[in-house]
């Protein structure tokens, strides 16, 4: 690959679940409830890098994550068996966390679901528990609850990074190209610090490129650089945008600068290794 210098290759994990491979973010369905399309590709394409680039540009790549259980250690949390889950314990909880990621990661999503609807009563205000449902929602081709779970986390939190991001991404695949721009607009005019304005700005230069603005959002990137130069998200930003359209030594030079500035822990080289991870990363394959 010639338009990344790989040094080291540092794991990484998505935003919220505690693996590359959970189930939760596993697909990009068609954007109808009732007709998922069977066809959508694994989230290991296009979503999976949506979330890497959500986790990345939010600064919670390294999200701690559960730890699975142990496959001697047998839990005896089951959903079916909860009868009155506002009077679970924390321990209890815990056990409905890891149960639940051991169905995501199992691909029972249904199970998985039944959990997080558990866990929902039991923590309503807890945003693992929000971002995971519109993720399965998603995944399992009921856009209608995954969008109205993001307009949920988005009235309480305008802002959320996560959820302006993820639900953008969301709209702008179901068609809604100017509506995912519009929405962002006024999250811009909302904005009520420097930081949050940079955040949604980061988004909406993302949302241009995927909708093939690449020259707008290479503006915006600009914009941003010049703001604050020693903010590595746009760097990184060009250089994906820069090496998909094969550019190859302005996608050097920022990569470069890029690693000069990113926290060791936030580096993604491992992901990058390839043009077909650099073209996931940015949603840029077909679906």
């Amino acid at each position: 690959m010639d338009s990344l210098t790989i040094s080291s290759l540092s794991p990484f994990r998505p935003l919220v679940p505690p693996s590359p491979n959970s189930r939760a973010t596993a697909r990009v369905r068609a954007c109808s409830s009732s007709n998922p399309n069977p066809a959508a590709k694994p989230l290991r394409t296009a979503a999976a890098g949506c979330l890497l680039l959500t986790a990345l540009l939010s600064g919670k790549l390294y999200a701690p994550s559960p730890a699975i259980a142990d496959p001697v250690q047998q839990l005896d949390v089951e959903p079916e068996s909860i009868s009155n889950p506002i009077e679970l314990s924390s321990e209890t909880i815990d056990s409905l966390r890891t149960l639940l990621y051991q169905k995501l990661n199992d691909g029972e999503d249904s199970a998985a679901l039944v959990l997080l609807d558990r866990l929902l009563l039991l923590q309503p205000a807890e945003p693992e528990w929000k971002f995971l449902a519109a993720r399965l929602h998603n995944e399992m081709g009921d856009t209608e609850s995954s969008r109205r779970i993001y307009e949920e986390i988005l009235a309480a939190d305008p802002l959320s990074f996560e959820a302006l991001f993820e639900n953008a991404v969301l709209m702008d695949r179901c068609g809604e190209h100017a509506a995912a721009l519009q929405r962002l607009e006024l999250a811009l005019e909302a904005a009520d610090s420097e930081k949050s304005a940079r955040d949604v700005k980061l988004i909406l230069a993302q949302v241009k490129f995927l909708q093939k603005d690449v020259e707008e959002a290479l503006e915006i990137y600009e914009e941003l650089v010049r703001e604050d130069p020693k903010d590595y998200r746009p760097w990184f930003c060009q250089g994906v945008i820069y090496s998909l359209t094969e550019r190859n030594k302005e996608a050097r030079e920022k990569f470069a600068k890029y690693k000069e500035l990113v926290p060791k822990k936030f580096e993604v080289d491992a992901y990058l290794q390839s043009p077909l991870s650099r073209t996931k990363l940015f949603g840029t394959e077909d679906s």
